[in-house]
């Protein structure tokens, strides 16, 4: 007697008794599927042609439904149904037939783990290639290109022109300097910035000297210059103003200037010159000698 297992079709060959005639419940040892076996028998004999009037003889042989010889096996199989002995939790495991189709078995529960991860890795790879070919994903990616080029053109803009930004808006600056970007609005710088400390008529005095260059590439504006004289902590000594000679500066030209001041403050150790009008930012320093 064969039996096939309805999850995964494993076939088992049985004796033709180990089945009562009500069946029992199994358990497939491939897939561990439990099922209700019944025993099946042979298609019963095709009948003989029906018989004509004269011939409706009624023949008690004709109305048996089995053979003698599955008669017989059944009987056999009600006497043993009491002597069989059940398997554990009164399933019975019987051995597999052959091997079910396309069973793919894993070794070990590691390569088990890499299979599992290596079909979802390569379906989560196909699903997103079915995803980005569609038109809406293409959008997508295009619009976020675009996005991303706005954006580095407008930051190159606003580093590149932050003067003139900050001219116009000088609520930036501080915005350019937290990221260590400054600005000279004015347009003008310190170079050879020099102090000297000497007497005269009895009297300390210091002088400041330096030279402002347009460092622009039209006509600057020239305004008066603070000088700052800072302590060992960067506290502001004293500050005066001075006015320079000549309000106007051809590109690249260079104006000096001399500061002085008789009876400095003592413990100077830095001078800072900037700018009163326009922007009034430190633009150089220089230690007090």
């Amino acid at each position: 007697m064969i039996i096939t297992c309805p999850n995964c079709r494993t076939r088992y060959r049985l004796a033709s008794d180990a089945l009562s005639a009500a069946g029992r419940q199994v358990q497939c040892a491939a897939c561990s599927e439990l099922w209700y076996a019944t025993p099946s028998f042979p298609a019963p004999p095709v009948p003989d042609p029906e018989p004509s009037d004269d011939e409706l003889v009624f023949r008690a042989d004709s109305d048996t439904l089995f053979t003698q010889a599955d008669e017989d096996r059944l009987d056999d199989a009600f006497l043993r149904a009491d002597q069989t002995v059940p398997l554990k939790n009164d399933i019975e495991q019987p051995e597999p037939l052959e091997e079910p189709a396309n069973q793919d078995l894993p070794q070990s529960s590691a390569t088990d783990a890499r299979h599992h991860r290596a079909r979802t890795e390569a379906l989560a790879k196909r699903r997103r290639g079915m995803i980005a070919a569609l038109p809406m994903s293409r959008v997508r990616r295009l619009f976020r290109m675009a996005t991303a080029i706005t954006l580095v053109g407008l930051l190159a803009s606003a580093i590149a022109f932050r003067t003139d930004i900050v001219r116009a808006v000088p609520q930036l600056d501080g915005l350019y300097s937290l990221v260590g970007l400054g600005t000279n609005v004015v347009g003008l710088d310190f170079t050879d910035v020099k102090t000297l400390g000497t007497t005269r008529d009895g009297n300390n005095v210091l002088i400041v000297t330096a030279k402002i260059s347009n460092i622009t590439n039209r006509l600057a504006y020239v305004p008066s210059v603070l000088v700052s004289l800072l302590g060992s902590e960067s506290q502001v000594l004293y500050e005066w103003t001075v006015t320079p000679s000549v309000r106007e500066i051809l590109p690249g030209d260079l104006l000096e200037i001399d500061a002085q001041l008789t009876g400095p403050p003592q413990g100077v150790s830095a001078v800072r010159l900037s700018f009163v009008e326009g922007r009034n930012r430190p633009v150089g320093d220089a230690g007090a000698s």
